[in-house]
């Protein structure tokens, strides 16, 4: 498999994560294929889901974050948790392992950090 896209995933952000997350992950490959996932969020939440959607291996890989910023949370609160989901995927960007993330959470905080 060719990675020509990779995607930083905050799959903790929004209601019922990570099982929307990695379903729509799930869906996605089924018609792309030329897509790599970095996965960022509470790994064993995470793998259950993976595990439902029978999700093979070449299509990501797993970074597990042990914070989460909550829709309760204020933007400049969730920017001082730097070990969160939405933290964690954005820095990937930043850092060049990831060509773009997604994330479903706290839009606010999204852009603020």
């Amino acid at each position: 498999m060719t990675k020509s896209v990779i995607i930083a995933v905050d799959a903790m952000g929004g209601d019922n994560s990570p099982g929307k997350i990695i379903a729509g992950i799930s869906e996605y490959i089924k018609k792309n294929r030329n897509v790599y996932f970095r996965i960022f969020g509470e790994k064993r939440s995470i793998e259950n889901e993976i595990s439902k959607h029978k999700i093979k291996e070449n299509f990501f890989e797993i970074i597990d974050c042990d914070e989460i910023v909550s829709n309760n949370d204020t933007p400049l609160v969730a920017a001082k948790k730097k070990n969160t989901s939405m933290w964690r995927a954005i820095n990937d960007v930043k850092e060049k392992n990831s060509d773009v993330i997604v994330s479903a959470g706290n839009t606010g905080a999204l852009f603020v950090i």
